[in-house]
């Protein structure tokens, strides 16, 4: 396969990600509960959401058509090697799973440290410090500014631990 192939292939395999991403938000977004306003909180998600989708669909057409430029070192997996893609792979994985078990706050924390030990950090108290403030500040924003909803884990739900960064009783 030459390298024109090789990155066609690749934009396509980043559009059907970018999709089903944009799809699974778009599904998330219908949980939030609305309001009578014509602006309401299931909104900015949603508008996200389907931009998402609509990048997907764009990637796949620019891969259909050829029009994916020169494939330059270094893009793509070509100078990779199997056990990393399998790593970042599993961190997707594992965010998910956390979220569903944990909720949003958990799943950033351990995704960021393992997607951090997968890029060959190994500094853990940056890591572990890092993690912590990103996911206050990403809860803050996203629940807290952003009215965004905030399910609760199957497992066990840390709302009741988190939400003093919202703001939330």
């Amino acid at each position: 396969m030459d390298n024109h192939q090789y990155k066609v292939k690749l934009e396509y395999g980043v559009a059907a990600v970018v999709l089903l991403v944009g799809l699974f938000f778009i599904y998330q977004a219908f949980t939030i509960e609305t309001s009578r306003e014509s602006i309401g909180p299931r909104t900015l998600p949603l508008i996200l959401a389907v931009s998402l989708v609509l990048g997907g669909i764009w990637l796949a057409m620019r891969a259909f058509f050829g029009k994916v430029g020169v494939l330059q070192p270094g893009y793509g997996f070509l100078e990779s090697d199997s056990k990393r893609i399998f790593a970042i792979v599993a961190c997707g994985v594992l965010f998910v799973t956390v979220f569903w078990a944990f909720g949003y706050f958990c799943a950033v924390i351990v995704t960021l440290i393992a997607m951090l030990l997968t890029f060959g950090v190994r500094n853990w108290f940056a890591m572990i410090v890092g993690a912590i403030v990103l996911a206050i500040v990403f809860q803050w924003v996203f629940m807290g500014v952003m009215l965004l909803n905030d399910p609760k884990g199957a497992v066990f739900d840390m709302r009741p631990y988190t939400n003093w960064i919202t703001g939330a009783k």
